[in-house]
């Protein structure tokens, strides 16, 4: 399984917010990246070095909140917690000067002050300023000493400003505040099961079905804004008599998934990405982590 496509897969993958497009809303709960962390009931968030140790554990802490985990804290919690996560942060700052030469107004219409009447190529003192941020984080299992997680999350921020230019950027305290809390809160998507409701495009191209079915198959498309049910049960019987189309697959796929019905969503994105429809491995991979985060939760059920 590609871990880095699927980790993507809640950003790139959910195609929200289409305005005038045919969609399908669904609900459901996606395995974590990193199912084997995920399955952990506690975790005790350990000593990070460096600077900004301390900033990253609170902002891991935080982003954690919320979720199946317990966290827990201090000696009783590394004594007692299922996992322990410790990790390390380094940020560095470069700044250094450079020329840059533009033009620039030299001289204004006395009448109209915003009208330029003569400009000049000048030469600017500028500055450049590179902010980055490293974090080295792993997550051991304390029954066995297993790393279940280990990470490196880098943020690197480049910009760039002249004498006389507007946008001089943020300061570096709190562009760095600002990585910190996104570096940390980044930890939950890595190992937390996302439970959201999204909406997918469906496939709209028609090519290689015969001019009736085309066009039984746009109306099905657009049946989808006040029927979902019926435009489902429309493109399977139409399926019968075009069979392995991409889009007709595709879109049964995501019928599929709307139902929770991922094994049969996966069977219909595979068929559809062998006839040619890109989107169906995206639903596939979709699919593969929708099973797995079923079977997760089952699994947390029992420890109630």
């Amino acid at each position: 399984m590609n871990k880095r496509i699927l980790g993507g897969i809640a950003v790139a993958g959910l195609i929200a917010g289409i305005a005038h497009a045919e969609v399908l809303e669904i609900r459901g709960e996606l395995a974590a990246p990193n199912r084997e962390a995920s399955l952990l009931r506690s975790i005790s968030i350990d000593r990070i070095e460096g600077q900004d140790g301390e900033a990253l554990a609170r902002a891991i802490e935080q982003g954690l909140s919320g979720t199946h985990f317990s966290l827990m804290g201090g000696r009783a919690g590394r004594n007692n917690a299922e996992g322990s996560l410790t990790g390390g942060v380094t940020t560095g700052v470069d700044e250094s000067p450079f020329r840059r030469r533009e033009k620039r107004c030299v001289e204004k219409d006395s009448a109209n002050q915003k009208k330029c009447i003569r400009e000049e190529e000048v030469e600017l003192r500028c500055r450049r300023r590179i902010v980055s941020v490293k974090a080295d984080l792993r997550l051991v299992r304390n029954r066995d000493g297993r790393i279940v997680y280990s990470t490196t999350k880098p943020f690197t921020q480049e910009s760039s400003w002249c004498e006389g230019n507007e946008g001089r950027p943020a300061p570096v305290e709190e562009v760095i505040a600002d990585a910190i809390r996104n570096l940390g809160h980044s930890v939950r998507g890595d190992i937390a099961p996302t439970v959201s409701t999204y909406t997918i495009r469906v496939r709209e191209s028609d090519k290689g079905m015969a001019r009736d079915q085309a066009k039984r198959f746009k109306e099905l498309v657009k049946l989808t804004k006040r029927d979902v049910r019926g435009a489902c049960a429309g493109w399977a019987a139409l399926a019968a008599e075009v069979p392995d189309h991409p889009s007709i697959s595709f879109d049964l796929g995501l019928c599929a998934e709307q139902a929770g019905q991922y094994e049969k969503a996966l069977e219909l994105y595979h068929a559809a990405a062998r006839a040619g429809a890109s989107e169906g491995r995206e639903g596939a991979d979709r699919a593969i982590r929708l099973i797995a985060g079923r079977e997760d939760a089952a699994i947390r059920a029992r420890w109630r």
